[in-house]
C-alpha cells in the first residue's frame, strides 16, 4: 500500500473474531459508501477487494487452506486506516481467478444490503403509533438486526399507526422523511437515524482549499454545479390512506424556476407537524444555490488531518475554499452524502460526494 499514507488493514471473521490478511497480498481495495446525490434513494454501502492469489490461499475449494470455510457468504469484514475503521459489512460475492496471475475478488456490502431484504409482514389492524425512534427499532427487529450499540437511533416525531406490509428499509426511510432528516448504517456498522435537529451539531471533519490554508487538504478536483437541478419548491406530505395530506409551496421561486414538486411519504400523526416538515422542505431548496457535487483528492502526506479524513461520516460537513481563475474567492459548505476510498499499492484516492448545507430548520 502506499507510503505516507494511512496504513490499510483487511480483516476477515467468522462471528465477530477477526484475523488481519497479510498486507502484502493487497492488490486493491476500493469503498463506496452513502450515495453520489442528495436525491439519490438508500444504497448498501460496498467494498471491493483484491487480493494476490498465487499461493491459491483464498481458494474456497482448496481444503488445506486456513481460509478453506471462512471466504463464504456472510464472512464479516473490518478494514482500517491507522486503526480507524472505514468500512464493516459481509462477505456477497467471490470471484476467483485462475489466470496467469491468480487473484480473488471479493465484494462486500455494509449492514443495509441485509435490511433492505427483511419484510415486515402485513398486520390485520392498523397499529403502532410511535415516535419515528421507536418504528425505526422496530424496523431494525424484524430485520433481526443486533441491538445495544449497532443502533443509534433519535427521533420524537410521533407516527401514524401502520398495517406495515412494506420493506424494513422503507419503514426506516418513512421514518427518516418524519424527522426531516437521514437513515444510515455507519462505517463502524451502526445503524443510524439522523433527525434535522441535529443536522447543525455535526461534526466539521475537514477543510478544502486550493490556496493551502493552514490545516487544510489540497483538492486536484472538483466538480460544481449552479444548483438548478436540485431545486424543489413544492412539498406534499403523504401521511397514509385517508389522511389529510399537508403541502407546502414557496411562490417566488416557482415564479423563478416554474413548479417542482416533492412528494415524501411521511406518515406524521400530528397535523401541524406535518404542515411544518412540508414548509421546511418546500422552503430548504427553493433556491439555485452553487454547490461542490464532488471533491477529489489523495490521502498521500495529509499527515495528521488523515484522522479526520478517516472519521468522516455520512452527513458530516466539510468547507471547500477556492480560487477561481478569474480571481473570485468562494466558500462552500457541504454535507457529506457519500465518499469513496480507491487504494492501490501506489495511490489512495478519496471523493466526496457533497450537498449544500441548508440554513434552515423547523420544529416539528
Amino acid at each position: 500500500m502506499p507510503a505516507n499514507a494511512p496504513t490499510l488493514t483487511v480483516a476477515f471473521g467468522i462471528g465477530g473474531t477477526f484475523t488481519n490478511v497479510s498486507a502484502d497480498l493487497l492488490l486493491a481495495v476500493d469503498i463506496r459508501r452513502g450515495r453520489q446525490y442528495q436525491n439519490d434513494f438508500l444504497e448498501a454501502g460496498t467494498a471491493a477487494v483484491i487480493l494476490n492469489n498465487q499461493s491459491g490461499a483464498f481458494d474456497p475449494s482448496n481444503t488445506s487452506s486456513t481460509w478453506y470455510n471462512v471466504l463464504v457468504s456472510g464472512m464479516q469484514v473490518r478494514i482500517t486506516g491507522n486503526s480507524t475503521v472505514v468500512f464493516a459489512g459481509a462477505l456477497e460475492d467471490n470471484a476467483v481467478n485462475q489466470g496467469i496471475y491468480p487473484t480473488v475478488s471479493l465484494t462486500f456490502v455494509d449492514g443495509l444490503a441485509s435490511i433492505a431484504k427483511a419484510i415486515a409482514p402485513a398486520l390485520a389492524t392498523s397499529q403502532f403509533s410511535e415516535t419515528a425512534a421507536l418504528r425505526a427499532a422496530r424496523a431494525l427487529d424484524l430485520a433481526d438486526w443486533p441491538s445495544g450499540g449497532a443502533r443509534n437511533l433519535t427521533g420524537s416525531v410521533v407516527m401514524q399507526k401502520t398495517k406495515q406490509n412494506m420493506s424494513c428499509l422503507e419503514m426506516l426511510e418513512q421514518c427518516a422523511n418524519c424527522v426531516g432528516g437521514r437513515f444510515y448504517v455507519s462505517r463502524t456498522g451502526v445503524a443510524t437515524l439522523v433527525p434535522i435537529a441535529d443536522k447543525f451539531t455535526r461534526p466539521t471533519q475537514l477543510l478544502f482549499s486550493d490556496q493551502g490554508d493552514a490545516n487544510s487538504v489540497g483538492y486536484d478536483g472538483i466538480i460544481t454545479n449552479p444548483g438548478t437541478d436540485y431545486v424543489y419548491n413544492e412539498a406534499v406530505m403523504f401521511r397514509g390512506p385517508n389522511k389529510a395530506q399537508k403541502s407546502a409551496r414557496f411562490s417566488s421561486s416557482v415564479t423563478t424556476y416554474g413548479l417542482k414538486s416533492k412528494k415524501l411519504d411521511a406518515p406524521v400523526l400530528d397535523e401541524t407537524a406535518a404542515a411544518n416538515l412540508a414548509l421546511y422542505v418546500a422552503r430548504k431548496d427553493a433556491d439555485a444555490v452553487v454547490l461542490a457535487e464532488q471533491i477529489d483528492f489523495t490521502a498521500i502526506g495529509i499527515g495528521a488531518l488523515a484522522t479526520d479524513m478517516l472519521e468522516t461520516e455520512l452527513n458530516d460537513l466539510v468547507q471547500v475554499k477556492r480560487l477561481t481563475y478569474d480571481g473570485r474567492n468562494i466558500t462552500l459548505d457541504c454535507v457529506v452524502e457519500g465518499l469513496a476510498h480507491s487504494i492501490t499499492s501506489d495511490n489512495w484516492r478519496v471523493s466526496y460526494f457533497t450537498s449544500v448545507v441548508d440554513p434552515y430548520t423547523i420544529t416539528i
